[in-house]
């Protein structure tokens, strides 16, 4: 039938159900660690001792969410929630195809940059900061997928969205149930920004035009995570939106990362379309 064969689809939420008691105290420690981290860690410099003790390999950004995920995850979902990191979207199988899949996605962005670079006949210059600071470009990169986005999926897309999911049982169709645990996930998502984002000094239609764009970018990812299965590869998916590793210099980086995101994100829904319609002619799907 038609709906095995969408819960098939979504085999990512197989996983143990937690109370929703587990759910609200888990957004609560988030509210309470992000708040400590941007107005007391990062407004005293807490943690540049370690930035410049490990010479910017482990920044603050890596050492902050490092703490985040012992006491997150590891403390509280794992030990208290007791849950598996397979329940949380870490799944081991899936570790080396998440690897691939982000090394591509940084060579389409190299090419879609370049193309840009050479439709505007830019100058392309070499970016010497690669090997010149090289601990503090790659550890800014280290200090988003082994931090930042390595938190924020498990906790935003591994943990949330699904449990979230998991809740809704009285929403029969299950496209609109998944639809609906994005938005509700992803709004909580954005709204957990904010006061980073007060912080930042983000007012007026910038900070509504920010929240807008963190519970889209929050959909994407979701839907990166629903149509891939592959957690780690959304991680590097979102270590990459956040910090873009360039061997130039391009005011187009940004741009062409953005480009790359929705049009692998609208490959991805074109081909699992595509690939039910054919099962479905072919009578796997019977109507």
């Amino acid at each position: 039938m038609l709906r095995n064969k969408v819960t098939e689809e979504l085999s990512i939420v197989k996983v143990k159900p937690t109370s929703i008691r587990f759910i609200v105290s888990l957004i609560f420690i988030h509210i309470l660690f992000t708040l400590t981290v941007n107005l007391v860690l990062f407004a005293n410099g807490t943690l540049s001792v370690i930035a410049k003790s490990t010479n910017g390999w482990i920044n603050e950004t890596l050492a902050a969410n490092l703490f985040g995920l012992v006491l997150e995850v590891v403390i509280f979902l794992c030990i208290i929630a007791k849950l598996s990191l397979r329940d949380l979207g870490l799944k081991r199988n899936t570790l080396l195809a998440g690897l691939i899949g982000t090394f591509l996605f940084w060579l389409a962005i190299n090419i879609v940059d370049l193309g840009m670079i050479s439709l505007t006949h830019s100058s392309l210059t070499f970016n010497n900061d690669i090997f010149t600071n090289s601990n503090v470009v790659f550890g800014e990169f280290l200090g988003q997928i082994f931090g930042n986005a390595l938190l924020e999926e498990v906790l935003f897309r591994g943990f949330l969205l699904v449990q979230i999911y998991l809740l809704l049982k009285k929403v029969n169709n299950h496209t609109s149930r998944i639809g609906y645990a994005m938005l509700i996930s992803q709004s909580i998502f954005a709204a957990i920004h904010i006061p980073n984002r007060i912080y930042s000094g983000l007012v007026g239609m910038d900070f509504v035009y920010d929240f807008i764009v963190l519970v889209i970018l929050g959909v994407i990812f979701s839907l990166l995570y629903v149509l891939t299965k592959n957690l780690f590869f959304v991680i590097g998916v979102h270590s990459l939106m956040n910090v873009q590793i360039m061997f130039w210099n391009s005011s187009f980086t940004h741009t062409a990362t953005l480009i790359c995101l929705l049009l692998l994100t609208c490959l991805l829904i074109c081909f699992k379309r595509k690939e039910f319609r054919a099962q479905k002619s072919e009578g796997a799907v019977p109507s």
